[in-house]
């Protein structure tokens, strides 16, 4: 059902489009805009961002839009980080004490 209610939001990051999709999904006439250019398409001074870690948090508000399954197909788990210390040495550091708990990877 189509709402007669209009939306502008500024921002189309992470949140925005999240915010967007679920608006919408609700029948609200939503216009998104970003300044930025698409870095896909454009050499931009920041460069492109770094890879993407998709917490619990995340994936809980993708379930919500109803993407959660399509986005799972893209990402593989990473249980922890290694930490380079100054002497060379490496230690790995778990995400979570939880058992079978990881954040979810997107090159």
């Amino acid at each position: 059902m189509q709402k007669k209610e209009k939306i502008l939001i500024v921002g189309a990051g992470l949140c925005g489009t999240l915010l967007a999709i679920r608006l919408a999904q609700r029948g609200y006439q939503i216009h998104l805009v970003e300044k930025r250019p698409d870095m896909r398409k454009e050499t931009i001074s920041a460069g492109r961002s770094i890879n993407l870690a998709l917490s619990n948090r995340g994936l809980q508000a993708l379930r919500l839009a109803g993407l959660e399954s399509q986005i799972q197909k893209e990402c593989i788990p990473m249980n922890g980080r290694m930490i380079h210390d100054t002497a060379g040495e490496l230690r790995f550091s778990k995400y979570s004490g939880r058992v079978n708990e990881y954040i979810n990877f997107k090159d």
